[in-house]
């Protein structure tokens, strides 16, 4: 059984505890397959991975499902052990949207903030598939406004990252070409991992999968009204 609940900030803020049930992890995992990039660079990933994050503002632990498109899309998915849909998180340029289909309430607020509170660390999409492809290309080091700092590992390969109060370091690579596979996560009274399961490169564009119209049904909500509502 895994779960989403609020860390020690969180629980000082707001009474009791926030649980949604994801998918547990599985007792046995397929030997994971060779990856590598497509040569001329990634525009688009998807796949599913399990997290585990002990977070100063919520603590997340399960599966969930991601695609990200260059520039600044993205949708996160986390499901429920019989396949159901908890929450999602959509990215447009530098806005995002945590939704509660179930309760028909979303919170908005900047996508680096939104990430942060799902993984502990601000990343923004297109640093999510720089990340993801292990190709965080030259220059992209300091550009933009998180200003992240690689450092390579002897094979070249990206190894670990800093910007401010924030890193990522890759534990373990898929077989192939230097593709993270778990990732190490660490910022403000926050640590944890994401284990990439599944993941492939350039899927077809298809556009509504980061369409957010549909929210105009949805109540709008602070996040600290999400919280309290999944704490009754």
């Amino acid at each position: 059984m895994a779960s989403i609940r609020p860390g020690e900030r969180g629980r000082a803020r707001f009474a009791g505890s926030l649980v949604l049930l994801l998918f547990g992890l599985g007792a046995c995992a397929p030997r994971p397959p060779r990856l590598v990039p497509p040569p001329g660079g990634v525009e688009a990933v998807e796949g599913f991975g399990s997290a585990s994050i002990a977070g100063a503002e919520a603590s997340v632990k399960g599966k969930f499902g991601f695609v990200f498109r260059r520039p600044g899309l993205g949708r996160i998915e986390a499901v429920d052990p019989i396949g159901r849909t908890v929450f999602l998180i959509y990215f447009r340029d530098s806005r995002a949207w945590f939704v509660l289909p179930g309760r028909k309430i979303y919170a908005e607020d900047g996508a680096d903030v939104m990430m942060e509170r799902f993984l502990g660390v601000a990343l923004r999409p297109d640093e999510a598939i720089r990340l993801l492809t292990g190709n965080w290309e030259a220059g992209a080091e300091s550009g933009g406004k998180s200003g992240w700092r690689v450092e390579r590992d002897a094979q070249g390969r990206v190894g670990r990252g800093e910007s401010g109060e924030f890193s990522f370091t890759v534990r373990t690579f898929f077989p192939g070409d230097a593709v993270p596979r778990e990732i190490g996560l660490a910022g403000p009274g926050t640590s944890g991992r994401i284990k990439i399961l599944k993941l492939g490169f350039d899927p077809p564009p298809r556009p509504e999968v980061f369409d957010v119209a549909f929210l105009s049904a949805f109540a709008p909500k602070t996040w600290e009204e999400i919280l309290e509502l999944l704490d009754r």
